[in-house]
């Protein structure tokens, strides 16, 4: 995938009708992702969907100026995040990086849940977004990459300057500190094992075990 990205940044640049459709193709590819990351920033969803628009005429400006192979997603998030925060300051407010629950999938409701099962996971969706604060930042960072931004190993490990194995063994050792600081209780355990489960790439994770009060997660796979 990141070669046909690399591909579509080097069509685009060239210009002309075929640069025109380079970027129309990278943005069926990467808006979804622009759209989440400008929600980083912005509470306002139309306001982050307007914001998303601004950072692909801005991409459409200086592609030529991005140089091919290097880190096409890392220049996208900068574009991105410079795009928010001089919204931000536009309109006089302070840049906030907090971490909001809807931001989360963990906190949508599923076709198979009740509504109290439904109202638990929000809590704990919440909780995720505030505990994250306590983890050291190459520890938060790599979790709002894979489970707020949705990014692949490979997208993160991209922006972070990481191989595809270190960030998942970053991932699983963030996860166990978020363990940690999560409140003690079986539907915290529950919820670490669901993104431990996918954090190592398995259909599932056998015996994962999350004792918060003593900061340990055993991961047990096929």
């Amino acid at each position: 995938m990141t070669d046909i990205l690399e591909s579509l940044v080097v069509r685009a640049a060239a210009g002309g009708a075929d640069g025109a459709d380079a970027i129309a193709a990278l943005y069926d590819e990467l808006n979804d992702t622009v759209y989440r990351w400008v929600r980083f920033y912005i509470r306002d969803g139309h306001i982050a969907e307007d914001l998303s628009q601004e950072v692909w005429l801005k991409v459409a400006q200086n592609v030529s100026k991005y140089r091919a192979g290097t880190n096409l997603l890392g220049w996208l998030r900068t574009i991105t995040k410079n795009t928010a925060l001089d919204y931000l300051r536009s309109v006089q407010r302070r840049p906030s990086e907090a971490l909001y629950a809807d931001h989360l999938e963990l906190d949508r409701p599923r076709f198979d849940q009740s509504p109290e099962e439904y109202a638990e996971r929000r809590v704990l969706a919440k909780a995720v977004a505030s505990h994250l604060q306590k983890l050291r930042p190459e520890q938060r960072q790599v979790l709002i990459l894979r489970f707020f931004d949705g990014l692949s190993p490979g997208h993160t490990a991209q922006i972070m300057g990481k191989s595809d194995g270190a960030v998942r063994t970053l991932t699983v050792r963030s996860l166990r500190k978020l363990a940690e600081v999560m409140p003690a209780g079986e539907s915290s355990a529950q919820l670490v094992e669901e993104l431990l489960t996918a954090a190592v790439g398995r259909n599932r994770v056998v015996g994962t075990r999350v004792e918060n009060r003593e900061a340990r997660a055993h991961v047990a796979t096929r």
